[in-house]
């Protein structure tokens, strides 16, 4: 049988990042080194006035590794002899065992997950650690649920997916003003609606292979399904009626939105977000008892950027139209693969990093006309919310289960096991420890009371 759950405060760590060489999960170990590890000047807003955490860097390369671990030492003196490194490789599952055994919870950084992902959860779901990613690809999150779900429900371990920049200020976002409209209206959120607001920051080569990896080894007849925004939510949105499935259909043009008074055009991240919710508001009607499911079954999601207006609007709409033509064609693909776009490993400059922000809005509407509108408000300060914000979101995320007291806090509306939502597993755990942190905020206010950054009627 597998090691009860009881045993993880017997593990010797309570994080392991694995990945810990790449770009962004370098940046996760240098937020653990400077936050959460005893003797830094530790941030005055520290998470309970400075948490301390067992964590190590883990991958397939010992050398980069280490060359890692150097780096974060020179920028860190205090950390000096205090991050271990744990190594690998993902075609030895022994091998991987002996990493995930070794910890209570495993954030993994390392994509295409698609290519190279699964032997890693393999290894959390035989070792009952929970697990949480960065990905944002829907294949991998299918693949987890058929290959896994059952077992990890079973044993109640958390297998986690997207919890950086894609999906949790949408995901969390959908959530909170559901609840919103739930607690205090006595209503059901009937529309919820993602808008990326004002922000700054730099693309990703990590994500960009990711999805040029999706693009390039998914058959046809997969990416189809893939488009429809139940690919990965439970029953595959059976039971919802025809008008409910039709306001799920993603914004795929401008539009003028009368909710926050602004142009818009649709969201390049409304492909994985829109699943990441349906997935959630999916899970919450199988596994929540009664009260503790905030989603009604009429519930939809919808996503679109704000627009600086109409000519920009329609502008967007043509450039991305154009950028997602490209990459459909294999030689328009490739070509933009080796000029264009940056490869993995690459990523902004620290002062983009550093300097970067973003605002993301989800909208809630209830069933009655009477309802006030309530507006979700997640920031990201001092931080671009692709390399930094998403490494220090991650690290904030699975610390929600790698400490024991958080996660008996059962924040999420799901209680057991599986594979789950940052939503669904991490809920108001989640939401209390980024308002604690320095880096970001997340508030639902009724929406006339919300300044939308980034929204223009012109």
């Amino acid at each position: 049988g597998l090691p009860p759950r009881a045993t993880m405060a017997t593990r010797p760590y309570d994080l392991v990042i694995w990945g810990g060489s790449g770009f962004t999960g370098r940046l996760a170990a240098e937020y653990l080194a400077r936050k959460y590890t005893p003797g830094g000047a530790s941030s005055p807003k520290a998470a309970d006035g400075g948490e301390s955490v067992r964590w190590a860097i883990a991958g397939r390369d010992r050398r980069k590794l280490e060359e890692v671990r150097a780096e974060i030492e020179r920028k860190l003196p205090h950390v000096a002899g205090k991050i271990d490194v744990l190594v690998g490789s993902v075609d030895d599952a022994s091998s991987m065992r002996a990493v995930t055994s070794r910890a209570s919870t495993v954030l993994s950084f390392a994509g295409p997950f698609a290519r190279f992902g699964m032997p890693l959860v393999d290894a959390c779901v035989e070792t009952t650690t929970d697990y949480c990613d960065i990905t944002g690809e829907p294949n991998f999150i299918r693949a987890c649920v058929d290959k896994h779900d059952a077992a990890a429900r079973r044993e109640g371990i958390k297998l986690v997916n997207c919890v950086g920049y894609d999906s949790v200020p949408w995901d969390l976002g959908a959530w909170a003003v559901a609840r919103e409209l739930r607690d205090e209206h006595g209503d059901g959120c009937v529309d919820a609606f993602g808008h990326a607001g004002a922000a700054k920051g730099g693309v990703s080569g990590g994500t960009i292979a990711s999805a040029l990896n999706v693009l390039t080894t998914t058959p046809w007849d997969v990416l189809k399904k893939m488009g429809s925004p139940f690919y990965v939510a439970n029953g595959g949105g059976a039971g919802l009626s025809d008008e409910t499935k039709a306001r799920w259909r993603t914004q795929k043009s401008y539009a003028y939105d009368e909710d926050v008074k602004s142009y818009t055009m649709p969201s390049i991240m409304a492909s994985i977000n829109t699943k990441v919710v349906a997935r959630s508001a999916s899970l919450c009607a199988q596994l929540c008892a009664g009260d503790s499911n905030p989603y009604p079954p009429d519930f939809a999601y919808n996503e679109s950027d704000l627009s600086g207006g109409y000519v920009a609007a329609m502008v967007g709409t043509a450039m991305m139209s154009a950028f997602g033509a490209a990459l459909m064609f294999p030689p328009s693909r490739w070509l933009l693969s080796k000029t264009v776009l940056p490869a993995p490993g690459q990523g902004p400059a620290e002062t983009t990093r550093e300097t970067g922000f973003a605002n993301i809005y989800v909208v809630g509407k209830g069933a009655k006309a009477s309802t006030p509108k309530v507006c979700a408000h997640m920031e990201f300060k001092d931080a671009d919310p692709g390399y930094k914000g998403t490494a220090a979101l991650a690290v904030e995320a699975a610390l929600c289960l790698a400490l024991p007291a958080e996660r008996r806090k059962n924040g999420g509306a799901v209680t057991g096991g599986g594979v789950l939502t940052p939503a669904s597993a991490l809920g108001a755990t989640l939401v209390d420890r980024l308002n604690k942190s320095e880096n970001f905020s997340f508030a639902v206010r009724p929406l006339e009371e919300v300044t939308l950054r980034g929204a223009s009627k012109l």
